[in-house]
């Protein structure tokens, strides 16, 4: 019989993190519930009977003294760019794995900066580890391992009969009027958000989708080294057409006051989809790799719904990392570099639909 698994769950207390809980409980697990809020963060551990600590992440020693005794955290108190470093850097000082949730560019790329320390550490730093980096990651490793000379790549992925948690939706706000990005020649580089348009045949239905800068513009290269990636989102060609006018209307988005007065709206309104959409909505990833002839080939990944995949796969993952620290990978990994591209088939729910390979005109 293994050892119980010593691990937190800090942020358990947001719509997420709820989900992650519950998913937690129905699979045997007792992980320690954390957050700020003591009131919260009790009636919730009571509920599901289980242990709790109170700390916030701006007291760098009352986060240490959380971690004592566990032997990773996962991390689901966003917007990440604000929560992440002083958790991550407990977690070298402490000994403890880190995991989050994260879907945010800026938190990978600084975390990977944290590569080496954690090495030094003895640590695993795996973000990303929902929605929808995990399918991506393992779509993108996929993929690479069919065209092996593929060179430039494309990601997309959509929510059906579902919408947006707050946690997601403030996180977007900490980026609203800011540029765009795509991975050029192996680095990030800044492009226009919606530069690029496509209808996305998703197998059953299509879509537009147009380009974002998200975090699987970093994870893909990492995992797959393939130099020219783009990923992009389902939105209207409305959407397309006004983003052609954001030299104009984001110097205002990017005002204190305009961010303020949109993340008082979203407090005020938005927590996540209902349990009915929990249950029925579901969720896609389409990818496609080009080699330098032209010939690409491209794959679809038929998912849960979004919030309800990153619980399943966010509990998969916190159970798998004891073995990477068995099989010695420590540092910086996404999930397709520590577990490969089958992870994702892992998780309930989760299928590779029918490929194809054809001709086509590169990104």
């Amino acid at each position: 019989m293994s050892a119980p698994l010593l691990w937190m769950i800090y942020g358990a207390t947001g719509y997420t993190g709820r989900l992650v809980v519950a998913h937690a409980v129905t699979q045997g697990l007792r992980p320690v519930l954390a957050g700020r809020n003591a009131t919260k963060v009790r009636e919730l551990a009571l509920s599901h009977g289980l242990d709790y600590r109170v700390f916030a992440l701006e007291d760098s020693e009352a986060i240490v003294e959380g971690l004592r005794g566990l032997e990773s955290v996962l991390h689901c108190a966003g917007p990440f760019v604000h929560t992440y470093r002083a958790l991550a850097k407990a977690c070298l000082r402490t000994g403890v794995h880190y995991l989050d949730i994260t879907g945010e560019l800026a938190v990978l790329e600084g975390l990977h900066r944290m590569n080496d320390q954690a090495k030094k550490a003895g640590i695993v730093l795996m973000p990303a580890i929902g929605f929808d980096v995990v399918p991506t990651d393992c779509m993108a490793m996929h993929l690479a391992e069919r065209c092996p000379d593929g060179d430039r790549l494309m990601l997309a992925f959509g929510n059906f009969g579902s919408r947006i948690s707050h946690g997601t939706l403030s996180s977007l706000l900490t980026r609203i009027g800011e540029s765009g990005a795509e991975r050029v020649d192996g680095k990030i580089q800044p492009r226009p958000v919606g530069r690029l348009l496509e209808r996305i045949d998703w197998g059953d239905r299509s879509s537009w989708c147009i380009s974002i800068p998200w975090g699987d513009l970093f994870t893909a290269g990492i995992c797959t080294g393939i130099p020219h990636i783009v990923t992009m989102t389902t939105a209207s060609r409305l959407l397309h057409r006004i983003l052609k006018f954001q030299f104009i209307f984001n110097p205002l988005l990017r005002m204190r006051m305009v961010r303020r007065f949109l993340q008082g709206k979203v407090d005020r309104s938005v927590w996540g989809p209902s349990p009915l959409e929990l249950e029925h909505g579901s969720a896609m990833v389409y990818g496609r790799i080009t080699n330098p002839s032209g010939v690409s080939v491209e794959a679809r990944l038929q998912l849960p719904e979004s919030y309800r995949l990153t619980a399943l796969s966010a509990v998969h993952l916190v159970q798998r990392i004891p073995e990477l620290k068995h099989r010695g990978m420590v540092g910086f990994l996404t999930p397709a570099q520590a577990f490969g591209p089958k992870l994702i088939t892992e998780i309930p729910g989760c299928t590779y639909l029918e490929e194809s390979t054809e001709a086509s005109p590169s990104l």
